[in-house]
């Protein structure tokens, strides 16, 4: 849910930026989309790393690893 938030809402505030300030062309938008697509990837990578440090300190390695 973090994750999808954090791609979504840098993209509403730049839709609310842009209707603020009358532009037609919706830069705030694809800019909000594209930094929250990035930083909700990025976070997910780091979950995911994180979840797989505790995997190995917990012996529970995954046997096509090895």
């Amino acid at each position: 849910m973090v994750v999808s938030l954090e791609m979504v809402l840098p993209g509403v505030a730049g839709y609310w930026i842009d209707r603020r300030l009358n532009i037609i062309f919706p830069v705030f938008l694809l800019m909000g989309l594209v930094g929250g697509c990035i930083g909700g990837v990025w976070h997910l990578m780091r979950l995911t790393r994180i979840d797989a440090r505790h995997d190995d300190r917990d012996g529970k390695r995954d046997s096509t690893r090895e």
